[in-house]
């Protein structure tokens, strides 16, 4: 005995328009209710609002990633003069950097001077070291030019050593006059590492 499995009738022509027709009627409630306020912008029905979908689009898409530049490049760019510095914490010298050491002997009651050539905004660092032996010193600058004994001082005091960090006030010699006013010779000793252009004794 053999059986015979019932098919599903084809739609007619009539059932096909009302479904096509239903679903075009769904497109466009999705498309006023939905697209066009979160794409567009656009909200006929005051439905997109309320449903918070509205202008979803003109969110701020992320910026692309700039492509890498040389930094010469970025430096003449953000100033006329390439490679001009715009950070407080940094600053460009123009003389070289170096380290020297030098040392004078003091006869009892001798004076005596080391001094270094610097451009204003100029940094050393600096210790220097009498072995011991407190001497008397004035740590001073002169101006370009100046006249005979017009100077500046930066620290006075009586000390077996001394150490730091100094920055020209302007351009001209800074240095150390030391005053040995004890009864024997003292040896002083100084190192200097820095941006100047000459360590002397005048």
């Amino acid at each position: 005995m053999s059986t015979t499995t019932p098919t599903q009738p084809l739609p007619t022509r009539a059932q096909l328009f009302k479904a096509t027709g239903t679903a075009m009627l769904l497109a466009g409630l999705i498309l006023i209710i939905a697209v066009l306020p979160a794409e567009y912008g656009l909200d006929p029905t005051g439905i997109g609002r309320k449903l918070g979908i509205l202008g979803m689009s003109t969110a701020v898409a992320p910026a692309k990633p700039a492509e890498a530049e040389p930094l010469a490049a970025r430096a003449a760019i953000a100033s006329p003069v390439a490679g001009a510095l715009h950070n407080e914490h940094v600053s460009q010298s123009l003389t070289p950097f170096q380290s020297q050491e030098m040392s004078v002997t003091l006869a009892p009651k001798e004076g005596a001077e080391i001094k270094a050539r610097m451009l204003k905004g100029a940094q050393f660092t600096f210790a220097w070291d009498a072995g011991g032996t407190p001497v008397e010193f004035d740590m001073h600058g002169e101006k370009l030019n100046a006249a005979k004994d017009e100077f500046t001082s930066f620290w006075l005091a009586d000390l077996p050593q001394a150490a730091g960090t100094f920055t020209a006030p302007f351009d001209g010699a800074h240095g150390w006059y030391w005053q040995n006013n004890s009864s024997a010779p003292v040896t002083v000793k100084v190192r200097v590492s820095g941006f100047y252009s000459e360590l002397y004794r005048p």
